[in-house]
Order: structure tokens, then sequence, then C-alpha cells
């Protein structure tokens, strides 16, 4: 039996970093911590302890090499602590990456007999490809990568994807049952309400119609189309803006010199990484938020831009076409001559524009943290009690798959 106080083990190979996988697992570790009561420790290399977090929540930092300035990804391989587990207090190990830190969370929990579950996020073949474009596009399409995937998620008790889609992308991919699509929700600090406040004045924004786009420089990103389709918006829309705000990434250089090029400078605006409070009041005075590429965990920022009240236009893709509902949050475009002309039809319909935003709010209410980190205690305790002991005498997977479909039909934000 689930005793009354959990200690929950996150693992991943990146927390502190500027990415969507590092802010989920943040995000999710202190919502469990904060409104759950349930004790949390994260496993993870280049960690960086803010200020303020819960009492109990406790981080153990592992060493290792920052490969990746811009956005800190640091680069760890404990094979040390592999096979010496000394936290042998754990109750339940919840993977969030799955090739270093995976594979010692495996080991640790054969050797504490604790069930699994696991998040998927980024696909590794996808980003493999995109960031070593030669060796990386070579073991992408002889199936490598995702075979090792494959084999590392066949060892959990339960299996977690953000979005419907990319379960169906897991699933093309001959991932097994049972997996369940489960938000990773986004802080609720983005529905604080806020104002302009000088944010306009401050970035240069004067009365603009604002098409935000809030991310990472990379290449998967896309924002280079972005930056050249928005010519021909602000040809039918002259008053239009294009901001781009985010961190560094490997398309920072690039971006920055299209922007100064005579024919961008006038309409498009990078601002970098900018405080918390100016992010929100960005996202508030958008009059749209758009995210282009093809393949999304979530698309957290199209999440954090309807909480504030502001519509979208994306890519019709894995991810994204699970976030915005066409026609009521905002729009799906299957190519950028598509998006050119959502785009201008809501900067032109004010009316229109109100109104999906108003729907975009009441939708980014389900993604609240607070309420996906409550549903992940109730799966920890499900798995300890009814899952695990499936698995651990060695009973037929189909059914592990009819258990979890039973039970999952008592919490409304999960689904099969």
């Amino acid at each position: 039996m689930v005793q009354q106080k959990l200690d929950i083990g996150f693992f991943t190979s990146m927390y502190s970093q500027t990415n969507g996988t590092a802010h989920a697992v943040r995000f999710l570790s202190e919502a469990v911590a904060k409104h759950t009561g349930h004790t949390v420790h994260v496993y993870a290399p280049g960690i960086q302890k803010p200020k303020n977090i819960p009492k109990n929540l406790y981080l153990h930092n592992f060493f290792g090499a920052k490969i990746a300035p811009k956005t800190g990804f640091v680069l760890s391989f404990p094979i040390h602590k592999y096979f010496f587990c000394q936290h042998d207090y754990l109750d339940i190990a919840h993977i969030h990456t799955h090739a270093t830190f995976g594979s010692m969370a495996i080991n640790w929990s054969k050797y504490m007999g604790i069930p699994m579950a696991g998040t998927h996020n980024s696909p590794l073949s996808f980003y493999t490809s995109q960031y070593i474009p030669i060796v990386g596009g070579l073991l992408s399409k002889m199936d490598w990568i995702w075979r090792y995937e494959r084999h590392i998620l066949d060892k959990y008790d339960l299996v977690s994807v953000p979005t419907k889609s990319k379960k169906d992308l897991l699933r093309k991919q001959r991932f097994k049952e049972p997996i369940v699509c489960l938000s990773n929700g986004i802080h609720d600090s983005y529905f604080t309400d806020v104002k302009d406040n000088g944010v306009r004045d401050k970035y240069n924004l004067d009365n603009k119609k604002i098409l935000l786009y809030a991310s990472r420089l990379s290449p998967e990103k896309h924002q280079l189309s972005i930056i050249k389709i928005f010519k021909k918006i602000h040809k039918e829309v002259p008053n239009s803006h294009l901001v781009l705000v985010g961190s560094d990434g490997p398309s920072t250089s690039h971006v920055l010199k299209l922007i100064k090029k005579k024919n961008y400078k006038d309409f498009v605006s990078y601002l970098g990484r900018v405080p918390f409070n100016d992010l929100l009041k960005l996202y508030n005075i958008a009059d749209l938020s758009c995210l282009w590429s093809w393949i999304e965990a979530e698309g957290l920022v199209l999440l954090e831009s309807m909480a504030q009240g502001t519509p979208c236009i994306g890519s019709n893709s894995v991810g994204i076409s699970d976030v915005i509902r066409h026609g009521q949050t905002g729009y799906l475009s299957q190519d950028l001559n598509d998006f050119k002309d959502r785009v201008i039809k809501l900067f032109k319909d004010d009316d229109l524009r109100l109104e999906m935003g108003k729907n975009a709010r009441k939708v980014a209410e389900n993604y609240r943290i607070s309420h996906v980190a409550k549903t992940w205690v109730k799966l920890y305790k499900f798995l300890i009690n009814e899952l695990y002991p499936l698995r651990y005498y060695k009973k037929e997977r189909k059914e592990r798959v009819k258990l979890v479909k039973e039970f999952i039909h008592n919490l409304p934000i999960v689904s099969f």
C-alpha cells in the first residue's frame, strides 16, 4: 500500500536550461512539491538552484560539460552513479529524458524495486538530424535512434506524452502501450492579470499590430521563414510588427543578420530574453502569437500566450495541432502562404480576434500546472498500488493496458 507521503524521483538531463523540456520538468517538480505536499528529488546536471523553492523539493546536482553556452545545455554521463544508488528512499521514478539519466534511473529503480513512469517530450532522432546534419541524419534514416528510445521506454510501467498527436507519432514508430496523454501544463503565474505599463514604449512598439513569436532561435523553429513571410504581411497591414522573444540558439546570427537588412529592420524586432513580467505584458498586448515547428512536444509558449487571452496561429503539426483549436482559439496552417492569409485576416478583424482571445483564455485554464501536478500524484499512487505489481508478477501487457484505460476514466485531463 502506498505511503501517505511519497518520495518521488525526477530524472532528467535538463532542468535549469532554457528550453521547453527543462521548463516543463522544473515547473512540474515545483508544483508537485508545492500543491500536493509530497517530496520531490530532482537528479540532473548543471542545476542552478532558485532562490525560493518548496522545502520538500531537493535538487541533486550532477556535474558535466556545458557544450552549448547559449542554451546552457550540459552533457553528463554519470557512469559512476549508474550502479551505486545511495537514494534508496524513493517510492517511484519519473524519467523525463531517456538517454543518460534515464538509463541511470532504470538501474536505480530495478535495485530499489520501484515503478517507473516516463514522459516523452522531444524525439531524439528529430533533434539529432537538426543539430548534427550528416551523422545525425544518417542515424535517423537507419532507425537506430528510434530503436534506442523504444528499447528504453519499453522498460517503463507507464509512458506519458503531452498530446494525442505525439502519441500517434510514437505508435507509428511501434512504441508499446500503455501510453497516456497528459499536458505538461503551464505555471499558474502565466494567468496573472497584467497591463501594458509602458512595455510598448520600452520596446518601441507604439500602437502597432503585433505578431509575437516566443521561442529560442533554433533551426527547427523556422524563425527565418516567418521573418520572410512577414514582409508580405506587412505590405497588407502596414502598421503590423513581428516581435521575436527568446534565448539565443543556433539560428541567432542568421536571424540578426536578416533583421539588419533594410527590408526588414523597420517591422521586425528581436528582443532576446526579457524579464518575466515583460514577457507576460508582451503576451498580453500581442494581437496574435505564433509557433512554426513540425514536431513539438506541446508548444507551451502558445498556452502561455493563451493564458493572457491572445489567439494563436501555428503549423498543423505534431503537438501544436492539439493546442490550437482551429477556428476557436486561432488557426492551424498547412503552409506559410496560408499562415500569411490567416494572420492578415485576424489583424484586420478586431471582433473575431477578440472572440478567439476570450476562447483561448478559457481553454488555457485546463492547463494550469497545479491541476497537472495533482493528477500526476494520482497516477503515481495508481502505479505503486496497482500497475507495478502486474509487471512485477510478469502479467501480460494487455492486462496492464486494460487497467490503465479503466483508471484514467476518473482523470478528466488524461486521455488514452
